[in-house]
This record gives structure tokens, C-alpha cells and sequence, in this order.
């Protein structure tokens, strides 16, 4: 099996959300199932198959976290004797072409969040942005066509 690198805050993230399914919600589905079954088993019984379905729905997302928290290998930091792009990075960029700049901390697949600047190594961006240095310009393709962005600022 591969593993994934996330970081400490990632890891401690998913942690807390398959703590909070299984001691919050999972109890709560329960009980939902419990009342609804007290009506019958039925063909006819909506609570009852909207609480089983909720409670399968549960059951995989949380399977899906055990999975995915089995995988995952904490990457601690690294020494930066040179400033190059590399996981757990945080990246300024500018576009060449528009001018517009962006800030990106680079992360695993399992927490990244483009809205709040956590990017994806494995994204198209991020794993054409692995490896360079401050001033280089990087050709990406995206699905929206080849775009060149300049690397402005690499704090680790």
C-alpha cells in the first residue's frame, strides 16, 4: 500500500472528525434506527429507510477515514538550506500572464482546500510546482489550457 504524506494538523484533523462520527453521530444514527425499527420493518416505513440509509452512509465515511488514516504517514518538516518548493511549503505565486498572485501551503490529497490556500501535491499545480526555486517560472497544464506561473516567495 502507498503511503500518503499529510502533515501533523492534517493528521490531527482527521483524527478528530472519525472521533466526533463515532462518539456524537454514530450514537445518535442509532438511536434513530432503534425508534424507527419499533414501527416495523416495512416496506412502507420511510423513517425507518431513511435511518438505515443515514446509518450506512455513516458506517462508509467512517471506514473511508480508518481507511485513509491507515495510509497516511506524518511528514515532519525539513531543513531549508535553499529555498525550494517542497511538501509543507508555503508558495507565493504570480501568474505571467493576468498578474495575479496566490498563496499556497503544499499538503497531502486527504487536506487539501484550494479555497483556504492548502494545495494538493498531486494536483496539477502542486506537482508542477515540486522541486523549483524562488524565480523560476513553472508551465502547468490545467484542464482549462497551459498557464506559466512565476515563483515570487518559498517560506517553509
Amino acid at each position: 500500500m502507498r503511503k500518503v504524506p499529510i502533515t501533523r494538523y492534517g493528521h490531527s484533523l482527521l483524527l478528530k472528525e472519525l472521533a466526533y462520527l463515532r462518539r456524537v453521530i454514530r450514537p445518535e444514527v442509532i438511536e434513530e434506527l432503534r425508534e424507527a425499527r419499533a414501527f416495523g420493518v416495512k416496506v412502507g416505513n420511510q423513517q425507518y429507510l431513511l435511518a438505515r440509509e443515514r446509518f450506512v452512509v455513516l458506517e462508509r465515511k467512517i471506514r473511508d477515514l480508518e481507511e485513509k488514516l491507515s495510509c497516511c504517514e506524518v511528514f515532519a518538516g525539513r531543513k531549508f538550506y535553499f529555498k525550494q518548493v517542497g511538501f509543507g511549503t508555503t508558495t507565493l505565486i504570480q501568474n505571467v500572464d493576468t498578474g495575479e498572485q496566490s498563496e499556497y501551503q503544499l499538503v497531502g490529497p486527504y487536506e487539501s482546500d484550494v479555497r483556504n490556500g492548502r494545495l494538493s501535491i498531486e494536483s496539477p499545480l502542486g506537482s508542477c510546482l515540486m522541486g523549483h526555486f524562488e524565480g523560476e517560472e513553472v508551465t502547468v497544464t490545467t484542464p482549462a489550457g497551459m498557464r506559466i506561473y512565476r515563483i515570487l516567495i518559498i517560506e517553509g
